[in-house]
């Protein structure tokens, strides 16, 4: 479930969430701020063949003027937690467009692992 895989298009979303907030850091004058972040996660089993998970995950982070994207990533992997499991992907991309699961403003990511 770690946000780590370089080739994954999440990195560079998160790379996006990490450069506007600290662009609003320095707008606002605020030393830090707290995000949500909501992964709508596909993932597959490493034991068995063709089972596939497909959860959404919620991360609350805190972002300093001087937080590193691999700090970042760190901070939503060890703090997420799940708030709905998906039996299908069509399901939970249906999720992700309807954005229906959380409240509150956040930033939405879609990872595949």
């Amino acid at each position: 479930m770690k946000l780590k895989n370089k080739s994954n298009y999440t990195h560079k979303e998160l790379q996006d969430v990490l450069t506007q907030v600290k662009a609003h850091i320095q707008v606002t004058g605020d030393e830090w701020a707290n995000v949500t972040i909501v992964n709508y996660q596909e993932q597959e089993d490493d034991e068995k063949e063709n089972v596939k998970y497909f959860d959404v995950l919620r991360s609350y982070v805190n972002i300093e003027r001087d937080t590193t994207l691999e700090e970042l990533e760190r901070q939503v992997f060890e703090r997420e937690t799940v708030i709905k499991t998906y039996k299908t992907k069509k399901g939970l991309l249906q999720a992700l467009l309807n954005d229906n699961d959380i409240t509150g403003s956040y930033y939405r990511l879609h990872t595949v692992i």
